[in-house]
């Protein structure tokens, strides 16, 4: 299950960006992400009217450090393949959230921030995403289940 995890952030660089930005996405993952990390496999029911939620999400979080690092396929189609920082919102003893955003638009008079929360319930697995695009009142929701494991064998292979 360790490999299933640590595979599905190569396996969304490589749908999304191409095996050469698959391969650079896993080494700067691999960078970023100390071995204590634990990561987040996150399957979600999409409605296609709320497609600005991935329907496969990736988190990486160092408890230690704090880092955590986002895959999605979304993410990865607007940040040139690689994944994303994001941050631990809030952490509770039954929930976790995460937040993270990035850029999107085509060029600079177009060009918005997408914000998003994940928050997972820890003993359920269950996780509600949300993406807000910055400075405008709509809201794209999805929820589904996230699988949780130590990413203690994480390593990106040339």
């Amino acid at each position: 299950m360790k490999k299933l995890v640590c595979a599905a952030a190569l396996v969304l660089a490589t749908v999304q960006a191409g095996p050469v930005a698959a391969q650079d996405a896993a080494v700067q993952l691999a960078e970023e992400v100390p071995a204590t990390s634990v990561g987040y496999l996150c399957q979600l029911r999409v409605a296609y009217s709320q497609r600005w939620v991935p329907p496969i999400l990736f988190i990486a979080h160092d408890p230690e450090t704090g880092r955590v690092v986002i895959s999605d396929p979304v993410a990865l189609y607007h940040n040139g393949g690689l994944p994303v920082r994001g941050k631990v919102a809030s952490e509770t003893e039954r929930r976790i959230s995460f937040t993270w955003d990035y850029p999107v638009g085509v060029n600079a008079q177009q060009t918005r921030r997408m914000l998003y929360r994940a928050g997972i319930d820890k003993a359920s697995g269950r996780v509600t995403v949300t993406a807000i695009p910055a400075g405008f009142d709509s809201l794209f929701q999805a929820d589904g289940r996230c699988e949780v494991q130590p990413l203690e064998e994480l390593s990106a292979q040339p």
